[in-house]
């Protein structure tokens, strides 16, 4: 501030610079010295841990203190692929990098990087600290080491690498499921480690793959598991049995569990790469299919699809006949069955009644035109024969009701008594019966695994229609089985 000076003295003012109590004066910013520009300005720095910490000032000379870490400019990270973690700021010991550079790096007296070079690899660094571990693949990364390490290894030597990185805090992992499921060993979801786009490349790679390997051993885990179900299905001895299985699971790995970022510009590339390496998993097409064959089996039908071979041999005279007939389809199921019958003609018409020991009986029209007969039976079968010479015939036969085709050729051999005897054999494919189609789209249908809507409402089975009761007999339900069934 101005004060009034003594006389004689000078008459230009003074300033006092002497500081007042509460603070240094704010100096004026003409006098304000002008930044210099640190050739260190635009370099990145590792983060050091600490938020809460003030700064040390930067000496005049413009180092940076060994404090801050090891200073990394913006094409280093851009090799690294912006990878900086804390704790990643200690050098890695000079005398492990040059033990990893002689065995990762080919020459005429390693021309190959193998097994005993992964293996001193991998011990040399689970030696390392976390951060020094770190900042190893750093480097590693930056002089190419990293991605011969990498492409050198089989899948156990991944996983083990993977897994030293995990435990140092490179990685992270993505579990899935503790084991399999249920009583027939559903393959659990592996697990993964997330690929984290901060993590070097190569390292980003060996995630990738060990995703890949897991993925496809899940998906022949479960081609296993439909093995095992296939099996329990021929096993099942009832229709209860067989619905108490439970339908087939199908197998789906979505690429979310490979913890991309949307946002990572290498998403697309490793999901698809990923796709590829896992495969497909396995339909359950077939699975079901062998479902419904033997359902069909347990209701007491043939099932869809199969081709049967029979053959039948007979004695006659002229009213009575005595035979036995055999049959084997191609799901190794067959019988044997003898049966008696009686026999009537008129001119060219004629009726056969036959009894089976199955305890079933079977009615069959005739009609003879020359060299061709027709025959109708109480079954539904239609046939047409014909004769070609005087011992054999050949006919076609087509059952509508059953949706079965088939044909064969037969031969009779007469006596002086009147007696014949006969020989025939033939085959018959089975189709899908129209009753079977209407289920297959029919919403309201029930299928084996879905249980009667009438157990959920807690109704006794006297309670049921009769022709309820009939209907559910056929699936082997029972008033005993019913009981057990109903909800406590």
């Amino acid at each position: 501030m101005s004060r009034i000076d003594p006389p004689g003295s000078s008459s230009l003012p003074t300033i006092d610079t002497t500081p007042e109590t509460g603070g240094p004066p704010s100096p004026s910013r003409a006098a304000e010295p002008r930044a210099q520009v640190s050739p260190h300005r635009n370099e990145l720095r590792a983060f050091d841990g600490s938020a809460a910490k003030t700064p040390e000032p930067t000496p005049r000379g413009g180092s940076t203190p060994a404090s801050a870490g090891p200073a990394r400019s913006a094409g280093e990270l851009a090799v690294l692929g912006g990878w900086s973690r804390p704790g990643a700021t200690k050098e890695p010991p000079t005398d492990v990098l040059e033990d990893l550079r002689a065995r990762l790096t080919r020459s005429l007296e390693n021309w190959t990087v193998g097994a005993d070079d992964v293996r001193a690899v991998h011990t040399a660094l689970g030696g390392l600290p976390s951060g020094t571990y770190r900042a190893t693949l750093e480097r590693m990364q930056h002089d190419g080491l990293l991605s011969a390490y990498v492409k050198a290894q089989d899948a156990g030597a991944r996983l083990a690498f993977l897994e030293q990185a995990e435990s140092k805090g490179v990685l992270q992992r993505r579990n899935g499921e503790a084991g399999p499921v249920g009583a027939l060993g559903y393959p659990a979801v592996p697990d993964v480690f997330v690929n984290d786009r901060r993590l070097p490349e190569a390292m980003r790679d060996a995630v990738n793959a060990h995703a890949t390997d897991v993925g496809a051993g899940f998906y022949r885990a479960h081609t296993e598991y439909l093995g095992r179900y296939a099996r329990a299905v021929d096993g099942a001895q009832s229709l209860q049995e067989l619905g108490a299985l439970g339908p087939p699971r199908a197998a789906h790995l979505p690429e979310s569990i490979l913890g991309l970022e949307w946002k990572d510009p290498a998403r697309r590339d490793y999901e698809t790469a990923w796709k590829v390496g896992i495969g497909q998993p396995k339909s359950l097409n077939l699975t079901l299919q062998h479902v419904s064959a033997r359902q069909r089996e347990l209701s007491g039908e043939r099932a869809g699809g199969t081709v049967r071979l029979h053959g039948k041999v007979g004695v006659s005279n002229e009213h009575v006949q005595w035979g036995a007939k055999a049959a084997l389809d191609t799901r190794g199921h067959g019988d044997l069955k003898g049966e008696v019958g009686v026999a009537a003609r008129n001119g060219p018409v004629g009726i056969e009644v036959s009894h089976d020991s199955a305890g079933d009986t079977d009615v069959k029209l005739k009609l003879k035109l020359g060299l061709a007969e027709l025959s109708l039976d109480s079954d539904g079968e239609q046939r047409v024969a014909v004769g070609v010479g005087t011992l054999f015939q050949v006919h076609a036969a087509l059952n509508p009701k059953k949706a079965e085709l088939g044909g064969g050729v037969s031969a009779k051999f007469k006596a002086d008594d009147g007696s014949q005897a006969s020989v025939e054999a033939g085959f018959s494919m089975k189709g899908l019966t129209a009753e079977r189609a209407g289920q297959a789209v029919d919403r309201e249908h029930r299928g084996v695994f879905q249980p009667p809507a009438e157990l959920a409402s807690r109704t006794a089975w006297d309670a049921l229609p009769e022709a309820t009761r009939a209907t559910y007999a056929k699936e082997g339900w029972n008033r005993e089985a019913w009981t057990r069934a109903l909800p406590r």
